[in-house]
């Protein structure tokens, strides 16, 4: 039936359900990080464990740079289109 509309763009539809399902479960995962780093700063600074505390740290400030970052891709990817 050529002529006919396609109502649904069946390719993007899917694309869109995959990558928001992948963004979702990546950066609950990253923040999940970042929520166990700050556990364990915590924690190791509680313990004397000077080196060990800032290690966690870091990794909490990384995942939640990271976080960050895809929140803004995110807004950007969003308001370009």
């Amino acid at each position: 039936m050529p002529g006919l509309a396609e109502i649904v763009e069946t390719k993007e539809l899917v694309q869109t359900v995959v990558f928001a399902f992948i963004a979702g479960v990546g950066v609950t995962a990253i923040f999940s990080v970042a929520i166990w780093g700050v556990a364990r700063f915590v924690d190791l600074s509680q313990e004397d464990r000077p080196v060990a505390a800032t290690a966690a740290a870091a990794i909490a400030t990384l995942s939640l740079l990271v976080v960050m970052a895809a929140v803004v891709i995110g807004v950007i990817v969003m308001t370009s289109k």
